[in-house]
Formats: structure tokens, C-alpha cells, sequence
């Protein structure tokens, strides 16, 4: 059994995708102009380095638009700017369920975690949808307003995706909190009512621990915040999904981690995506050998039971294919034996949701 603990579904991404407006989801899809990603200038096909085309542009002034064939564009001093966040394969930015399956066939993948976010739009029924549609193939997670938890509508609002839509876990970002004007982290005691409500439900948390700021103080506030949220709520499954950003430790190509950052991570309750070809395929070639180092340091400190496989399709296939995104892994990490392979590329996800 082959799971995939990350891939996503999603409506027309040129469009309201579950927003009232295409001008609401943009203003959740900007941040993309600013991807560490190249981009490039349409007048003359210029490649522009993540934030090189800025001069200080309000981002609310630049158009940012969907394009097609994987692309989004925006226009500053005149000049059209793209930046290929999708693959090339995705005409019409939208991954439909039946896309994502005829993938896992191809790849011999049996289920799969669907992620989500508000980059996504708001798609708790349309992910609903797809899981209804194929149960025995996806798993979907919830989202909510992410600023917004210490209102009582947000725990309205999981508690509607989870009993009603049969939704199976929350995804949680942290970046939107600070996109969208609040200064607290996520142990803040104003959120406890939020978590609590989450434990009570029994569901775990898919975090997407993360920061707008470059560099790594920003990420390391945020990673910190997470390691004393694990404090209070031990009996919450969390999923560390993208394990470490990897490239916020870079230093003349290699990858160093500060000791103390594991921290969060050992906890007993945490489970770890592996999950490097969407990281670092813009700088590392498959089979991605330079990330075999962090991939047996993940398996000697945590172990095969808090490790899980995931590709990030169809944003992966900027880089390779979905085939090789669990290759790499699978066939070239000869260090990790097959009984703790298969816990790690299916057995922990199912067991996780053994009831679902």
C-alpha cells in the first residue's frame, strides 16, 4: 500500500475558487509574485529572480492575474511579469480529482492526503465533493480563517466541515495570521478556545509552519511558537507537512540545521512529511542525493513511525515527475529497510485515518 500524504484538488485558480470574488482569492494568490521561484518578464523573456522585479510597488496596484499553462502574471511599470508556480501540464490552473488520480495509477499510489489552503481557494465542499465522489482513493483536509480562530465562527466552521462534510483533519497556516494583520503566534491564549475545540474533535493538524519574511528568524519565531502549542496539546496528532524548509538553511549549498530546531519536531505527537523534490528541485537535480543527509537524519532521530511520504502534486511536476517524486525516495534512500519504507510511504497515513 502506497499513500500520498500531500497532493491537491482545486477549481480554476484564475478564478473566485470558492471566494465571493476572483478579486478575493487574488488577494490570498499575490504572495506569488514574490516566490522564491524565477519569474520572468514577458517583453523580453527575461528570467527575474523571486522579489528582483520589485521597486516598491503596492502588490494591490499590479493586476496579479491568473494566466494559463501553469502561469500567473501581474504588471508593474508597464511590464507584464509571469512566474510558473504550476506545471506547464495545467492549462487552465485547475486540478480536478480525476487528474490527480489518473497520476496515482500511473505511480501505483492507492490514496492520498488532499492539502489545501487558501492559495486554493475555499474549498471545504468542493474537497468534500471529491471525497465523496472517490472514497476509497482521497482523504481531504479543512481549513479555515487562520487570523480569525479566536472568533467563535471558525470553530462553527470546522465543526461543519468536519461532522457534516466528513472532512478528515484541519490544515493550519501560520503565514496567513501575519499576512492578514495579527502579531500573535499560535500559542497565544487567545486561540486556546479554538484548539481546544480541536482536541475535542480527536482530528490532527496539518501545519504549514511558515513566514513571509525571508531568512530564517522569521520561520524559526513561528517553529518556536509550534514547539509550545506541542506543549499544551500533546494528544493532538500534528503533521509537520514539508518537514524543514530546507532552503532557509542553506549556506554555500549545504543544508545546517541548528540542533535546537529539532526540538519541535521530536516531539511524540509530531509526524514528519518527507517530502524534498518540491523544496529543492529548483536547485537539485533527481534523485536529489544532496537531500539524502537530512532524509537518514529525519529517520535516526524520529523513526520510521513519524515519517511520511508526500509528492505535493501537481506542483511537484515543475520539477519531475509525480513517478519520481516517490522514486527518489523510495528506490535511492537504501539506508531505511523495506518493512520501515512501507510504514513510512503508506502504513503511518492509514493508520492515522484507520477509521475514515
Amino acid at each position: 500500500m502506497i499513500n500520498d500524504s500531500h497532493v491537491h484538488v482545486f477549481p480554476p485558480l484564475g478564478g473566485p475558487a470558492g471566494f465571493r470574488t476572483t478579486r478575493e482569492h487574488m488577494r490570498f494568490l499575490d504572495w506569488l509574485m514574490f516566490h522564491r521561484s524565477a519569474g520572468r518578464r514577458l517583453d523580453d523573456n527575461s528570467v527575474v529572480g523571486g522579489r528582483d522585479w520589485h521597486k516598491g510597488e503596492d502588490p494591490q496596484d499590479l493586476d496579479f492575474r491568473g494566466g494559463d499553462y501553469g502561469k500567473f502574471m501581474w504588471t508593474a511599470d508597464g511590464v507584464d511579469f509571469t512566474r510558473q508556480y504550476l506545471p506547464p501540464s495545467l492549462a487552465k490552473l485547475a486540478s480536478p480529482p480525476e487528474l490527480i488520480i489518473a497520476q496515482m495509477d500511473y505511480a501505483g499510489v492507492d490514496r492520498a492526503m488532499i492539502q489545501t489552503g487558501h492559495t486554493y481557494g475555499r474549498l471545504n465542499r468542493f474537497l468534500a465533493d471529491a471525497v465523496r465522489k472517490f472514497p476509497d482513493r482521497f482523504w481531504a483536509l479543512a481549513m479555515v480563517d487562520e487570523w480569525r480562530v479566536d472568533h467563535p465562527s471558525q470553530g462553527r466552521a470546522l465543526d461543519r466541515a468536519v461532522n457534516d462534510l466528513g472532512l478528515h483533519a484541519l490544515f493550519f497556516s501560520t503565514g496567513n495570521m501575519r499576512r492578514l494583520g495579527r502579531t500573535e503566534t499560535i500559542d497565544d491564549p487567545a486561540f486556546y478556545p479554538f484548539w481546544d475545540r480541536v482536541r475535542e474533535l480527536g482530528i490532527p493538524v496539518f501545519w504549514n509552519i511558515t513566514s513571509d519574511a525571508p531568512g530564517q528568524d522569521g520561520y524559526l519565531t513561528e517553529h518556536y511558537a509550534f514547539g509550545r502549542w506541542l506543549e499544551r496539546y500533546p494528544e493532538v496528532v500534528s503533521v509537520y507537512t514539508h518537514g524543514f524548509p530546507l532552503y532557509r538553511f542553506m549556506d554555500d549549498g549545504d543544508v545546517s540545521i541548528p540542533p535546537e530546531a529539532w526540538k519541535p519536531m521530536e516531539a511524540p505527537n509530531v509526524v514528519v512529511e518527507v517530502l524534498i523534490p518540491i523544496l529543492q528541485g529548483a536547485v537539485w537535480e533527481y534523485p536529489y542525493v544532496e537531500g539524502r543527509q537530512i532524509i537518514r537524519e529525519y529517520y535516526e532521530r524520529l523513526g520510521p513511525d513519524r515519517l511520511i511520504w508526500g509528492s505535493d502534486l501537481p506542483n511537484v511536476e515543475r520539477f519531475c515527475t509525480y513517478k519520481q517524486s516517490l522514486d527518489y525516495f523510495r528506490l535511492h534512500c537504501d539506508f531505511i529497510p523495506e518493512e520501515h519504507m512501507a510504514k513510512i510511504c503508506g502504513e503511518n497515513v492509514a493508520e492515522m485515518f484507520a477509521k475514515s
